[in-house]
């Protein structure tokens, strides 16, 4: 059975979620509260923008990208 059968049920995330999470599941490992919007999407695509925001995450993750 493949694992997205098993579990048809996702979880939200959010501050208050990620405690509950797996420990294999990394984390954001930056202060999310501090961070304040610097970057605006203009136009269409959900793809583009979900890919810019892993690359942003991973820029975070590694201390740059956070003003």
């Amino acid at each position: 059975m493949a694992a997205s059968a098993r579990n048809s049920t996702g979880v939200a995330l959010s501050d208050a979620t990620l405690p509950g999470l797996a420990e294999a599941i990394a984390r954001p490992t930056y202060d999310r509260a501090g961070l304040r919007p610097g970057i605006v999407h203009i136009g269409l695509g959900n793809f583009h923008r979900a890919h810019q925001a892993w690359y942003i995450h991973r820029l975070m993750q590694q201390g740059e990208a956070q003003d």
